[in-house]
């Protein structure tokens, strides 16, 4: 998997979905239901939802104003 095919998918999906599947892609094992669920369930994230689970894992109120802001500038990004 190279370049041309990775570019896309973190254009679409977002660079944390294409670090798991170059991750397993390059773990050269047969993809499991597992790892298709869990491509499944990072596909369906949005920024939104990706920038509140890292304020909440830095221990950031998402609804302070910090975290309001963050939310804000990860949603405009997208």
């Amino acid at each position: 998997m190279g370049w041309e095919q990775l570019i896309p998918i973190i254009a679409q999906y977002g660079l944390s979905l294409a670090e798991k599947l170059w991750q397993k892609w390059s773990s050269g094992a047969t993809p499991t239901q597992a790892d298709w669920d869990d491509l499944r369930a990072a596909a369906g994230q949005t920024a939104k939802d990706r920038m509140v689970k890292m304020l909440l894992d830095q221990g950031i109120d998402p609804i302070s104003e910090q975290g309001k802001l963050f939310i804000a500038l990860a949603s405009k990004a997208a």
